[in-house]
């Protein structure tokens, strides 16, 4: 077997790796908002913004972030109304996507941020939503969480999920951008699991919460784990226009469709 084989399984091998520890976090703070949530998804990364260096993006990020998995907590302890948590999620959608479309008009990057302006304008669908609380200890164990009711949500998860990879490759590393395949794969895992799309937004939530913190604490060592030569060409050619253009047509037509769905 050649060398450039091998290594290439490797990277994959520490990808999967990687993937493994992202879905169980993920697992955990999604369904077990006080105990899994609490440790992987506030105490980690509250620790890691407050003595970590990083860029304003991961700060701002990470914040954000933190925010709505802490009501997350206060809500399956019944310290928090649910309604109002369902609005602030999606409020924190809004402002995540929009932090991103920013840094994509810096950037010069006009396509996607076109495509970010689509799933911006259609973030609304995530104000259908519900809370799932059931209690089995009064308020300290409580498994809780919240699902999507809008039957656009599938459309619109597709339409997301290729604006944020396209938005990853054109603000992060190769290997970072890689990285990001196992935190953008875990929700679709979850909700596979879940047997719903309703539960992708918790699970992407808290996928990017628990994965974001590790990347932040782990940068170097992920540079150097999953550089790979043959990723990065690959990379090279997403940038270039006509893939570009391609893609933010695709975000556009899963937009509208998104919204084209009865509700």
């Amino acid at each position: 077997m050649n060398t450039t084989n091998t290594i290439w399984k490797n990277q994959w091998l520490r990808l999967f790796a990687y993937l493994l520890a992202i879905l169980g976090m993920t697992v955990s703070a999604s369904f077990f908002p006080v105990w899994g949530n609490a440790v992987f998804a506030v105490i980690a990364p509250l620790v890691v913004l407050i003595t970590v260096p990083m860029v304003r993006f991961e700060r701002v990020k990470l914040t954000t972030l933190l925010v709505g998995r802490t009501l997350t907590l206060l809500t399956a302890l019944y310290l928090f109304p649910d309604t109002w948590l369902l609005i602030i999620v999606a409020v924190l959608m809004y402002l995540n996507v929009a932090e991103a479309v920013l840094s994509d008009a810096r950037k010069r990057r006009w396509a996607n941020v076109l495509a970010g302006v689509a799933v911006l304008a259609t973030t609304h669908l995530l104000f259908d939503a519900i809370w799932v609380a059931h209690s089995t200890s009064g308020t300290v164990v409580n498994i809780g969480y919240y699902v999507m009711t809008h039957p656009g949500m599938l459309y619109w998860v597709i339409a997301y999920t290729i604006w944020n990879f396209n938005f990853v490759i054109g603000e992060f590393s190769p290997a970072i951008s890689l990285y990001h395949i196992a935190i953008l794969a875990t929700p679709a895992i979850v909700s596979a699991l879940f047997g719903s799309v309703g539960i992708w937004v918790l699970a992407r939530a808290t996928s990017l919460t628990s994965g974001g913190t590790l990347q932040i604490v782990r940068k170097a060592s992920l540079e150097s784990d999953l550089k790979s030569e043959r990723f990065e060409r690959a990379i090279k050619s997403m940038r270039g226009t006509s893939f570009q253009v391609a893609i933010a047509v695709l975000v556009l037509a899963f937009s509208v469709l998104s919204l084209l769905v009865e509700s």
